[in-house]
């Protein structure tokens, strides 16, 4: 299966040795992003990937191409306009001390101000079997959004499968009336949807199902089903966080139409959680795209988040072979 998604080539910029930006006088940087780190996996697992997206007509855009080439994903759909690229610092955490992501010029980018017209939408679409639109691009700028829609609108047409990731960012919907707007936008997009990563969170507190939270499981299933009757979904999938004392787990949810499944909490040991949501969105793709069984797809999703919360960096450039070592030995340290 060829799968493509439409987003945000971003540059990341990080301070060494978990040092915060006082700390230091230098930065280490990479390009990263939602569609980034999932095609760059998917890359890395031998699928087709391919990114829709614009990056500066400068230096700059050239050397994100030239680094998303290095990662397996295929750039002949990645135009370059305009000067500025979308960039972030992430101050990464250790401890009781949380990762933090401070956001720069993200409207402006070049992908900002890219509006439909600006790319070759029916060209790419008969390059693809499925498409992955994050949900960040709904939110960030008016361009962005009626790209997303008109996409998802032209693969359905041709009956390419779409997969939506909420991907909600509260920092970027901060303006009075902005969740009105996002919630219209996610009703407009989600009829055109196949697949949806999200949780029960995403469905209560933007589009308004269930009563309240918390939930316990019973709520949790009625209102992932209802959300799923009524926008005819296939899949919908994400994953749960849970803190034991001074420990972390996750596990991994899959619902279809007629069947969910949910792994056993796996132990997280975080070195790096940037991109590791994309990871278990790879996994699931990968699944879906290969035809295996709900507990197999979920398996591997979720075993390969959890070795991407143990790399430096927001692109997982996690092979098979690694996620089915840690999956069939377990506990192995050491690989000669």
């Amino acid at each position: 299966m060829r799968i493509g998604a439409y987003g945000e080539v971003m540059l990341r910029l990080t301070p060494p040795e978990y040092r915060t930006l006082e700390q230091t006088h230098s930065l280490r940087m990479d390009f990263t992003g939602t569609g980034v780190n999932i095609l760059g996996n998917l890359a890395h697992f031998n699928l087709s990937a391919s990114l829709l997206t614009k990056v500066p007509k400068n230096r700059l855009g050239d050397a994100a191409k030239a680094n998303l080439q290095t990662y397996g994903i295929k750039t002949d759909y990645i135009g370059q306009a305009h000067n500025h690229i979308g960039s972030y610092f992430a101050e990464v955490g250790f401890g009781a001390r949380p990762t933090y992501v401070t956001y720069q010029n993200r409207r402006g980018s070049s992908f900002g101000v890219s509006k439909p017209e600006d790319y070759p939408i029916d060209a790419y679409l008969e390059t693809i079997d499925l498409l992955h639109i994050c949900g960040i691009s709904l939110s960030l700028t008016e361009e962005t959004w009626q790209t997303a829609l008109a996409l998802a609108k032209g693969a359905a047409l041709k009956k390419i499968k779409v997969c939506f990731d909420f991907n909600f960012r509260p920092s970027l919907n901060l303006e009075k009336g902005q969740q009105e707007v996002l919630r219209e936008r996610y009703e407009a997009i989600l009829p055109y949807c196949d697949l949806v990563f999200g949780s029960v969170r995403d469905l209560h507190g933007l589009l308004g199902f269930g009563d309240q939270l918390p939930i316990d499981g019973a709520e949790e299933e009625q209102i992932i089903r209802g959300f799923m009757a009524q926008y005819d979904i296939e899949w919908f999938t994400g994953t749960r966080r849970i803190a034991s004392e001074d420990k972390q787990f996750i596990s991994g949810i899959i619902y279809t139409k007629t069947d969910h499944v949910e792994t056993a909490p796996q132990l997280l040991q975080i070195l790096d959680r940037i991109g590791a949501g994309d990871a278990y969105a790879a996994g699931i793709l990968l699944g879906y795209a290969e035809k295996w069984s709900l507990a197999k797809t979920a398996n591997f999703a979720i075993t390969n988040a959890v070795l991407a919360h143990t790399m430096l960096g927001d692109v997982p450039l996690i092979t098979r072979e690694q996620v089915e070592q840690v999956l069939e030995n377990p506990g192995v340290d050491l690989i000669r």
